[in-house]
């Protein structure tokens, strides 16, 4: 049995026994006045007396029929209050239940779903931390070939190649420049182009190289974004607004030899990613490619023979005596005597040609002006005290090869332009 029903059951049941007391109440009452009125019927005539009862009769059965009617009007509106609080009472529940139910599933949905992101956030973290790390370690081993590629080299050419190269390898577009006298002249390129394949078709003077010039000038790093008198870019090609071209002089012996400049700019189909810190690794390669430089210069100073004591002309015999063991014969001493100075020759050309290669600007304009000695007094003189240290006395008397190389290989063969050294 349902609960509406139940609820009718009680309302009827309550009904019925209200009706029935209002019933057995209307019929005392009826009794009572059919008694009275058989009473009065006795004492009057019959048909008064039954006008009487008549009447009575009909006031009781409104009487009945008002009383029936507004009880089961009142208990119409009392099970109507009951069921109205059961209902509600019963859609509360309900709906608590449910709202327990559903804070209980949205706490386990709730509770998986951020497992799930957790997990596929620690997911993201780690693809991502082993993708920095794929490319930072891409970074360092590029970073590795292109410094052994630069210890590698065994010549001064081959050392700027390795730096063009490896410059290659960081940056949209880079070039190496060479100083000559005070232009620049192009070693290296890669990203420019059809330029590529000629470099050294770029000739320009210092003022007219824009960011590479005032590296020159500076010594130092520059970039476009220093001053506004930068933003030309290199000068040989042009350089939109929105990027930065960086200079890094190669410095020898605190002189500038040669420049890398560098940029971000691509090509126009030719899109390339490039590492963020390729400005940073520009100048590292830079900067160790001038170490390699005096390296160099260095290993060919310390790579000439050593110096050859001359030893003592052998002593005139008396006529008749017998030679000593100590006297060389005379074609053993031509021979020591052409190697020391044929090792005193390599000595003074490999000095001399280290001066005009560090210093050439300074060569070509002493030559022009007729002022070598004054422009490279210092290095030659420093030039100077490394042969004689290197070379025997008796050989530089006999000799001066240096002197020889200075005007050969400095002066072009003119020793005049030397001055009062020549």
């Amino acid at each position: 049995m349902s609960f509406e029903d139940r609820i009718r059951s009680s309302v009827d049941q309550a009904i019925s026994t209200l009706v029935q007391q209002v019933v057995d109440q209307a019929a005392e009452e009826r009794d009572a006045a059919a008694a009275a009125a058989r009473d009065a019927a006795r004492a009057e005539a019959e048909p008064a007396a039954q006008a009487r009862v008549a009447e009575a009769e009909a006031r009781v059965r409104a009487t009945m029929d008002e009383a029936i009617a507004a009880a089961r009007a009142e208990d119409r509106e009392i099970a109507a209050r009951e069921i109205r609080k059961q209902v509600e009472a019963e859609v509360e529940q309900k709906m608590a239940d449910a709202l327990a139910t559903n804070e209980t599933r949205m706490k386990l949905v709730l509770a998986d779903a951020e497992a799930r992101a957790s997990e596929a956030l620690n997911a993201a973290v780690s693809t991502a931390r082993q993708r920095e790390r794929d490319v930072e370690m891409a970074g360092v081993t590029r970073l590795l070939e292109s410094i052994r590629g630069l210890d590698g080299a065994t010549s001064l050419s081959e050392v700027l190649d390795a730096l063009a190269l490896a410059s290659a390898r960081e940056a949209a577009r880079a070039a190496v420049v060479v100083l000559r006298a005070d232009r620049i002249q192009g070693w290296k390129m890669s990203g420019f182009g059809p330029r590529d394949a000629q470099p050294k078709s770029i000739d320009l003077p210092l003022g007219e190289s824009g960011v590479i010039g005032m590296a020159v000038g500076a010594a130092r790093v520059v970039t476009t974004r220093d001053s506004q008198s930068a933003a030309a870019g290199p000068g040989f090609e042009p350089l939109p607004a929105d990027r930065m071209g960086l200079a890094v002089p190669v410095t020898v012996g605190g002189r500038v030899v040669a420049v890398v400049y560098a940029d971000g700019v691509s090509i126009e189909g030719h899109q390339r990613q490039v590492p963020s810190g390729w400005p940073e690794v520009i100048e590292v390669l830079a900067r160790h490619a001038g170490r390699c430089l005096e390296a160099l210069t260095t290993q060919r100073a310390a790579a000439a023979p050593p110096r050859i004591q001359a030893r003592p002309a052998p002593e005139v015999s008396e006529p008749g005596a017998s030679p000593t063991s100590g006297v060389t014969p005379p074609g053993a001493m031509s021979q020591i005597t052409d190697a020391v100075a044929e090792a005193a020759r390599r000595t003074a050309r490999l000095l001399v040609s280290e001066i005009r290669l560090f210093h050439e600007p300074a060569v070509h304009q002493g030559r022009k002006d007729g002022d070598l000695l004054t422009r490279l007094a210092p290095e030659i003189a420093k030039a100077r005290q490394s042969y004689d240290a290197q070379v025997p006395a008796g050989v530089r008397r006999q000799t001066d090869f240096f002197q020889q190389e200075l005007v050969r290989t400095l002066a072009g063969g003119d020793a005049a332009l030397l001055g009062d050294l020549a």
